[in-house]
This record gives structure tokens, sequence and C-alpha cells, in this order.
């Protein structure tokens, strides 16, 4: 029994009502929108030709530092791009 509800919390999907999470748009040439998972410390960066990737293991704090940088575009390759695990989102 306690291995069938760890498998359920593991592959839980939202219920039929439950809303998509919101996403951040941003003004970038390179990325279009963004949203934060902080129970999972995952990054999800949706960017204009329409790739979207997460960024795992992305602290409170990183995510903090992109949302207030000058250029979201130049955080993202300084900070984030080649620093995180990443694969795109299916």
């Amino acid at each position: 029994m306690k291995v069938r509800s760890i498998i359920r919390q593991l592959v839980s999907r939202p219920a039929p009502g439950e809303l998509e999470p919101s996403y951040k748009e941003l003004d970038s040439r390179l990325i279009k929108s963004t949203r934060y998972d902080l129970g999972a410390q995952r990054l999800y960066i949706r960017f204009l030709d329409g790739r979207e990737m997460v960024y795992c293991r992305v602290t409170p704090y990183a995510y903090n530092a992109f949302l207030n940088a000058d250029s979201f575009s130049d955080h993202f390759f300084a900070f984030i791009h080649m620093r995180y695990l990443n694969y795109p989102v299916m």
C-alpha cells in the first residue's frame, strides 16, 4: 500500500479543473516567459522560438537574481544556461 501512494505522488497530475501554473511574461530578446516551482526547485523557461526548458536545482536566490537582472538574456547566459542540469519540456 505504501509503495502505491509514493508512486501516485511521483506521477500525480493536476485534476481536470486545475489551472496550469502561471508564467511570468518577460521583456527579453530571447525569453518569452518563466515560472518557478519552489518545492522542486525547478525553473521553467519558455523561449521566443517556442522551446521550453526546465532547469533543475535552481535555488530561490538564483531565481530572484534572474528576475531582478538588468538583462534577462545576459543573466540567463551568464548564470543559468550551462550551470544547471536541464532538459526540454515535452
